[in-house]
């Protein structure tokens, strides 16, 4: 039996019914993932069944999607440290949990729907906080959901992101081409669908940026801008949204403490992380050794060595 967590009957049937999700291949697609992941000199991974059923889940169970993306996943970890930086809970991710800018809502849309995300860009302090350092807490936050959140991983996210007194110093700092590349790892690595993005009070200013933000998305329909709080009520259910809005679920300090507590209990997993990644060299040397074994009519089953954001 695969050690991982039981699911609420609703969700188990959305992974059933939109997944593909089987009972009784779950054990043997987890096992032949693990013994793929051993069997690459190159590719130093978790392979605990939790960890890899939410690659598996996201990839409809289609185990050679479920090899690329975690190739991809470590492949992007390795090579943009610049991004990411260093793998431990430190003073800045902390920080940054305390500020109140980003919230997990205690329940999602729904027994088996989607996770809710709710940011508040007027609480990031430009002077203290850069796009990168933000991007690196939203990693973080990912990874998290990895190991912890089954709707995040099965039915998706809904990002809220409300851009009241959004400092205008901040958008300045907008990079199309490092957008590009943040944005990479979120939608080729992390296993999880980007349900929808919705944007409460943008400025003029702010909306022409996130114009350029769409023309970067490959679903563009995913964005949506509402004019009003109403507007969100009526898109999300007003039941769903945090107390602050009117809604029931629950505060957005209750949900910012609980989160810092949360990151504060995974900074041993993020320490242990540091030995996770691709070897390029040994990755250079297993590849000259199967395309040998092809000339000598010998099959295998390709690589994922190359990063492209465009």
């Amino acid at each position: 039996m695969a050690k991982i967590r039981a699911l609420e009957p609703e969700l188990a049937e959305v992974a059933r019914t939109q997944l593909n999700e089987k009972e009784t291949d779950i054990l043997s697609n987890i096992e032949a993932l693990r013994t793929w992941i051993h069997e690459q000199p190159y590719l130093e991974a978790r392979n605990d069944d939790q960890f890899l059923v939410a690659f598996l889940r996201f990839c409809r169970w289609d185990l050679e999607e479920a090899k690329k993306r975690i190739l991809f996943y470590y492949t992007y970890k390795s090579k943009e440290r610049d991004l990411l930086k260093n793998r431990q809970v430190d003073d800045k991710l902390i920080e940054l949990a305390r500020s109140g800018i980003f919230a997990t809502l205690p329940n999602p849309i729904g027994p088996g729907g989607p996770r809710i995300h709710y940011t508040r860009m007027g609480l990031i302090e430009t002077s203290k906080h850069s796009v990168s350092d933000i991007f690196r807490f939203h990693a973080f936050r990912s990874e998290i959901e990895i190991n912890s959140d089954d709707n995040w991983n099965i039915a998706g996210v809904v990002e809220i992101i409300d851009f009241t007194k959004i400092p205008y110093s901040l958008l300045l700092q907008f990079d199309p081409g490092m957008f590009r590349r943040m944005n990479a790892f979120l939608e080729h690595g992390i296993p999880t669908n980007l349900v929808g993005t919705h944007i409460v009070h943008a400025s003029r200013e702010t909306q022409f940026v996130l114009g350029l933000v769409r023309n970067v998305m490959k679903q563009k329909e995913l964005l949506h801008i509402h004019s009003n709080i109403e507007s969100l009520h009526r898109a999300i259910g007003k039941e769903y949204l945090p107390a602050e809005l009117g809604g029931e679920n629950g505060s957005l300090n209750d949900a910012v403490a609980n989160y810092e507590t949360q990151l504060s209990s995974y900074a041993n997993y993020f320490m242990d992380d540091e030995r996770f990644g691709v070897d390029e060299k040994l990755r250079a040397a297993s590849e000259k050794e199967q395309r040998t074994s092809l000339v000598a009519g010998v099959t295998n089953e390709g690589s994922f060595r190359k990063l492209n954001f465009d």
